[in-house]
């Protein structure tokens, strides 16, 4: 049975047939490393097959059994990864030559340290190599982690938010190659995190679980959901433009404040803001851009008060140029003359720039919604009584 190494030292093994040398080195390496001690290579092997820890191995050349050269042999040709990458200091003596020196460089050794030890290059050496070994054992353990990371949120059963990043590059990738029309919302659940500390994890979860069933109903089979926050929904909308994207928001954010829970002697109520992105894609787009757009537009949301939908600024599509004939540029509606145009049915000039006008008008609508203190369906449909027949 394996020995277990003191909590926070790593486990350094001195080989040499003297018992001097070996106690020697004890001593300079105690107090920051957890020493073994071999009195020949055989012994030493042993070791190193029974102690899965052993971090650096520093070797006489010299000794009876298994020498340095024939430990080292079997240390570089061993079938275990972590055997065979071990790092090796040499001891060398006065009566190694340059010649065996040479010889142990390329059977493998990491490095040379001479007889009698110089108690600051000996823990210098280690230290280094210790270093080093960790070092290298952090990254190995971190490539596997990435490797192994699961892409569905364990609670929810959305993406993770690694895997929903992924998506949307992917997503992003496909509408710039087809000319295509993408939309991202963002949802937030609003002040979940006071929900979470005063009632408990439990039922924070349990909460969580049913509003990312409420994103799962709303979602197409092409459509892609995950959990990208601690209360917080993403939705990928390929095909879909600011107008879907908008109906799909209004109608999570309306279900999620819809939905009462029972907490106790509480009554529970939440409601959910939404950022919706419906970008002009081009080369240049990057969804981690498009992300920090939704999470800015979040921050908006919840500053004034929360439960609304808020849009970033979605520049028109391009129009394609006639085939026939001079072309022509019609004038660029504004909002004065806008409605006009709608009420005369004159869609032709008004949908290339309806998000430009859109974007005009939503301070306005924000700023009645905030007075109104009504989610932004409610203050359409408000402002639509309140404006003069005709």
């Amino acid at each position: 049975m394996s020995e277990e190494a003191p909590a926070g030292k790593a486990r350094v093994l001195v080989v040499d047939d003297s018992r001097v040398i070996r106690i020697a080195a004890r001593k300079i390496l105690k107090d920051e490393f957890d020493v073994l001690e071999a009195g020949d290579g055989e012994e030493a092997w042993e070791t190193l097959n029974k102690e899965d820890d052993i971090a650096l191995v520093i070797s006489d050349l010299s000794m009876p059994y298994l020498d340095g050269m024939g430990l080292m042999k079997r240390i570089r040709e061993s079938d275990s990864p972590r055997l065979a990458n071990l790092p090796i200091i040499i001891v060398t003596g006065a009566e190694d030559d340059e010649e065996a020196k040479s010889a142990a460089f390329a059977a493998g050794a990491s490095d040379f340290l001479s007889k009698p030890f110089d108690s600051v290059q000996l823990l210098a050496h280690t230290r280094s190599h210790v270093r080093l070994v960790k070092t290298e054992t952090e990254l190995e353990q971190t490539r596997t982690a990435i490797e192994a990371e699961p892409t569905i949120d364990a609670l929810t059963g959305l993406s993770n938010q690694r895997a929903f990043t992924e998506q949307g590059r992917q997503c992003l990738s496909h509408a710039l190659r087809h000319n295509d029309t993408l939309s991202v919302i963002l949802i937030d659940v609003d002040d979940f995190d006071k929900a979470f500390i005063k009632y408990g994890r439990t039922a924070g979860e349990a909460i969580l679980k049913i509003f990312s069933g409420i994103v799962k109903d709303n979602v197409r089979l092409e459509d892609s959901g995950g959990r990208v926050g601690l209360a917080r929904f993403g939705l990928l909308l390929p095909s879909t433009p600011a107008e879907g994207a908008r109906q799909t928001a209004v109608r999570i954010c309306q279900q999620i404040g819809a939905r009462a829970f029972k907490i106790g002697s509480d009554i529970l109520k939440l409601t959910g803001s939404a950022a919706v992105i419906t970008p002009e894609i081009n080369s240049e787009t990057r969804f981690e851009d498009l992300l920090a757009e939704g999470q800015k537009l979040l921050g908006r949301a919840a500053a004034a008060g929360g439960n609304r939908v808020v849009f970033g600024q979605a520049a028109p599509r391009p129009q394609p140029a006639p085939t026939e004939g001079p072309a022509e540029t019609p004038p660029k509606p504004d909002l004065a003359s806008a409605p006009g145009l709608a009420r005369a049915g004159n869609t032709a000039a008004l949908e290339p720039h309806l998000p430009a006008l859109i974007a005009e008008l939503m301070p306005l609508l924000e700023l009645w919604n905030r007075q109104q203190g009504q989610t932004l369906d409610d203050a359409l449909e408000a402002l639509r009584r309140s404006l003069p027949a005709g």
